[in-house]
């Protein structure tokens, strides 16, 4: 959020306290999700040894997370000043976030043995890459609108809510055995999430069109996920040239 934020009346920051505990709520999923292999991996022991990759991933989004939740709560508490002076650091570590999500997801692929996995680890690259590009276009949306509160505030929250989608999947992962259910079920939670958080309807009734277009994204965004897990020649074609992974 920027400067143009002190443009909004008074009624509209102390109505931004209202979204905490979706917010928070977010971040209980995104802590949860990440537990076993990442946050409280010496007590379950689950998953592969971290890697300096996979570890620097981790710490990196950890320090996003906190940068972004006190740029929310000063925000939405109307500190302003406070909320601007780590406004470079947390598009710097937003930027390392992106970069590394895409070289651990890559990195995961091209580590597998296509004897044994088939074109299964192609297919399975679709969920997290079509989340990280997604999430990457309300990041730069959110930078691109600084000086339109209300469109900055809307890709705030979009970026956020969509960044916790395969942290909510493993989540659920806990209560269900796994497959579609986990995968839809995931981007379905990210995306009610959204639409508590950034409360859809202006106070004219009428539906915000930062909010139309953040929904739109989406949406498309998950038929592109069900065409790519379908199978698509196109994306086996895409995610072998990208990985290297043999078809």
């Amino acid at each position: 959020m920027s400067e143009a934020i002190d443009t909004l009346p008074i009624e509209s920051k102390i109505r931004l306290s209202k979204q905490d505990w979706f917010v928070g709520l977010g971040v209980l999923l995104l802590l949860v999700g990440f537990a076993p292999t990442f946050y409280l991996k010496p007590v379950f022991g689950a998953g592969k040894p971290l890697t300096l990759l996979v570890l620097a991933h981790g710490v990196t989004t950890t320090a996003w997370l906190a940068v972004f939740l006190f740029q929310y709560v000063t925000a939405s508490r109307g500190s302003l000043k406070r909320h601007r002076t780590v406004g470079v650091i947390g598009a710097i570590l937003f930027g390392l976030v992106i970069a590394l999500s895409i070289v651990t997801a890559v990195a995961r692929v091209a580590s597998a043995d296509p004897k044994i996995a088939g074109v299964a680890p192609l297919i399975g690259l679709a969920y997290p890459f079509w989340v990280i590009t997604e999430v990457a276009f309300f990041g730069v949306g959110a930078f691109a609108t600084i000086r339109r509160p209300e469109w900055h505030r809307h890709f705030q929250l979009a970026s956020f809510f969509t960044f916790i989608a395969p942290a909510t999947a493993r989540a659920l992962r806990f209560v269900i055995p796994g497959g579609p259910a986990v995968t839809y079920g995931s981007l379905l939670i990210s995306l009610l999430l959204y639409v508590g958080a950034a409360r859809l309807e202006d106070s004219s009734g009428k539906l915000s069109r930062a909010a139309v277009v953040v929904v739109g994204v989406q949406l498309v965004a998950a038929l592109l996920i069900y065409a790519s897990l379908d199978g698509a020649s196109l994306w086996l074609w895409f995610a072998s040239a990208l990985t290297a992974y043999p078809l």
